[in-house]
């Protein structure tokens, strides 16, 4: 038996960030907790803030956001809100925001700390206040799915542990994405991808997320390149926002796998961004899940419009689209692990997290290892070259 559906409604558009206080008011918002990412810019704060007051929903203005949504920032935020007496959750950002929002709802009716729901099997806690999200990239998906991932130190380590809510409302407005500068769309929308090729690939599929997930790969393969070269493309932003979407909910109920793994491992030991680990780990899933899944990969290779033969084997398929996201990474200027300043023996602990992680459990070759990790982990460092021009000055350095 398999469960699956759409976790809030969805209102897409340009110039659909004027809704915002409407929503908030037919939710019966009285006053919102209002938390944006630090960097979005005065342009858009204002926008926001000018809607929720048109409709007389009153707010706290909240932009002291941490990457990774840190768990002592969630704890932090659910007091505030609710020492403030808020009745509506509103997130707008990027994945590290709406998660952190999503993470403080559960505080303001259940009793805290965040550390009790926050766990590596997570669970699902109902909520009783709404939850409006808003993105402002193109990647994570978090707008539309039940969830929230939370940076909790774990033995000294920062590790990614989740938990699911419900959300209210989704506003997606692509107008928000058009600042986001050209590292970081690259990277957002590898993050994406990632999502749309684990979701397909995983042992937990349903019809919906197979759906949204080839679609989502369709969208990525004809405008993340165009929003990458040319921030203003709105043809290409919309596409791309379209995409990260359907990539969430491509991934929500099925989740992801091995290679979602690797890039956590990445993160928590090398401190790469998400997007950068999730990008240098799609070639290497694609190629390994290949073999035991021949027919999604033959519809994974229609949809990037490779240039393939019906009659190939699922490993020659899941070869051919490696390497075609590697050519998109070296275009975006994507480094590879050694171009970041990292040694190669270094894996094995990554690997660790690949190992050991729930969301290898998903994976459609199994078992997972330590073995096979530690060969995919060198793979991830190995077969991909990187970049003639990587964007040095916004590229992650060794630690």
């Amino acid at each position: 038996m398999s469960e699956f559906g759409l976790h809030s409604e969805i209102m897409f558009g340009r110039g659909t960030v004027s809704q915002l206080g409407a929503k908030a008011k037919e939710f019966g918002a009285t006053k919102a907790f209002l938390a944006c990412d630090r960097n979005l810019g005065e342009e858009t704060y204002a926008k926001v803030k000018a809607s929720l007051e048109e409709a007389g929903v009153d707010y706290v203005f909240f932009n002291e956001t941490e990457r990774d949504a840190p768990v002592w920032l969630v704890n932090k935020v659910g007091q505030m809100a609710k020492e403030a007496g808020c009745d509506c959750m509103i997130g707008i950002g990027g994945g590290s925001t709406m998660d952190m929002v999503k993470g403080a709802t559960i505080l303001l009716s259940n009793e805290g700390p965040a550390e009790k729901y926050v766990l590596p099997d997570p669970p699902s806690i109902p909520v009783a206040y709404p939850v409006i999200l808003m993105p402002t990239t193109s990647g994570t998906g978090a707008e539309g799915t039940k969830c929230a991932i939370i940076a909790v130190d774990h033995n000294g380590w920062p590790m990614k542990w989740s938990v699911f809510i419900e959300l209210a409302q989704t506003i997606i407005d692509p107008d928000l994405t058009v600042t986001l500068p050209p590292y970081e769309t690259g990277c957002c929308g590898m993050d994406a991808l990632a999502h749309a090729v684990e979701g397909i690939t995983g042992n937990n599929p349903n019809p919906l997320a197979h759906a949204c997930g080839l679609n989502a790969i369709r969208l990525i393969n004809r405008y993340l390149l165009r929003a990458y070269h040319d921030g203003s493309d709105m043809e290409a932003r919309e596409g791309m926002a379209k995409a990260a979407y359907l990539a969430g909910i491509a991934f929500d109920a099925p989740l992801t796998h091995i290679g979602h793994a690797t890039a956590d491992g990445l993160c928590t030991y090398l401190h790469t961004s998400h997007g950068e680990g999730c990008a240098l780990e799609i070639p290497e899933t694609l190629a390994l899940v290949g073999p035991a899944v021949p027919d999604k990969m033959l519809e994974i290779a229609e949809a990037f419009e490779l240039d393939y033969d019906k009659n190939m084997s699922g490993e020659e398929l899941g070869q051919l689209a490696a390497q075609k996201c590697r050519d998109m990474m070296a275009e975006m200027g994507i480094p590879s692990l050694a171009q970041m300043g990292f040694s190669r023996d270094r894996m094995p602990q990554v690997a660790t997290e690949t190992r050991d992680s729930h969301l290898s459990d998903f994976c459609p070759v199994q078992p997972v290892t330590t073995e096979l990790a530690e060969d995919f982990c060198y793979k991830v460092y190995d077969n991909y070259k990187g970049s003639d021009h990587p964007w040095l000055d916004c590229c992650t350095k060794a630690h």
